[in-house]
């Protein structure tokens, strides 16, 4: 199946790399309800994690979001069906639908531990994120494909470029991924990366669709990490309560994942450099004394 990817970043306790990738074929269908959430909440604003710090119409709509950001990743229809937060008003009342759509995207989420102190030699700033992206990139690729649902990448949007100073590094991350395991591929296309920014109120910004999949990626990764780590602020822990509950799953262990209608949804890993300079990989799932499902050999 064709997937786009969508890439975001934080810098809160180490280097989060944030990766949505979302079905081509479904791409129309997951912001439809993106957009209809903007008009219910009368919001065109760019969104991020960052712009929420209060109760409001932006936390609203980010609430709304994330329950939609979390419906998609669904990878069946199995069991109850997913009830998410709409941003409607219906006589004072928030809200509640039923998701009718089956999306099927998936987030990859990978931390670079050190923020990148510990990765020497010539690398610029562009080129450690670049590394360290291609290794959480492949690493995830490995997880949630298999030869029953293989994944080709025919785009990649990164969020702005003028941070790193220059443009994304196509080489970098794209001629030098090596060991791709048969179920993985990239197209080759010249137009694959476009990194532009994610702000589509702003000129020369991607496309306006593609910014709406940036900026909900931007949530996404926030509201994992608030999770996983010391939330910036503590409203974000509220607004990441639909993330926790697929997270809770997956503390129950890989049996229980596979059995879930998050199957294949996501994947959270982590590395970091040792003394000699070597990667070590760790996952970020929850301790299971039941059930240990590690990730890090699908880095080899």
């Amino acid at each position: 199946m064709d997937y786009e990817l969508f890439h975001d970043e934080s810098k809160e306790e180490g280097f989060w790399h944030g990766m949505l990738l979302v079905p081509t074929a479904n791409k129309g269908k997951l912001v439809k309800h993106l957009i209809q959430s903007r008009k219910h909440l009368n919001y065109d604003a760019l969104l991020g994690i960052k712009k929420v710090k209060k109760y409001g119409r932006v936390f609203s709509l980010a609430r709304s979001w994330v329950h939609i950001g979390v419906a998609a990743m669904a990878s069946s229809r199995k069991g109850d069906p997913i009830p998410y937060y709409t941003g409607r008003k219906e006589k004072g009342d928030n809200s509640i639908d039923i998701f009718p759509d089956l999306i099927g995207t998936k987030f990859i989420l990978f931390l670079e531990k050190d923020s990148f102190t510990k990765m020497c030699g010539s690398l610029d700033y562009g080129g450690k994120f670049e590394t360290t992206f291609r290794i959480g990139f492949k690493g995830g690729l490995h997880f949630l494909g298999s030869d029953e649902e293989p994944i080709r990448i025919s785009k990649m949007c990164f969020d702005g470029h003028e941070h790193y100073q220059r443009h994304i590094d196509r080489d970098r991350i794209i001629n030098r991924l090596h060991g791709l395991r048969g179920y993985c591929e990239i197209a080759d296309n010249k137009d694959l990366i476009h990194d532009n920014s994610s702000d589509h109120m702003r000129n020369g910004c991607q496309a306006y669709i593609d910014c709406q999949l940036l900026q909900l990626t931007d949530l996404m990764i926030g509201c994992f990490r608030s999770i996983l780590s010391r939330p910036t602020r503590n409203i974000h822990v509220e607004l990441a309560q639909p993330v926790k509950a697929i997270m809770e799953r997956y503390k129950e262990g890989y049996a229980r994942m596979r059995n879930s209608k998050w199957r294949n949804s996501f994947c959270m890993s982590q590395c970091y450099l040792d003394d000699n300079s070597r990667w070590k990989f760790e996952t970020l799932e929850f301790e299971d004394d039941n059930d240990t499902y590690q990730q890090s050999s699908l880095f080899k």
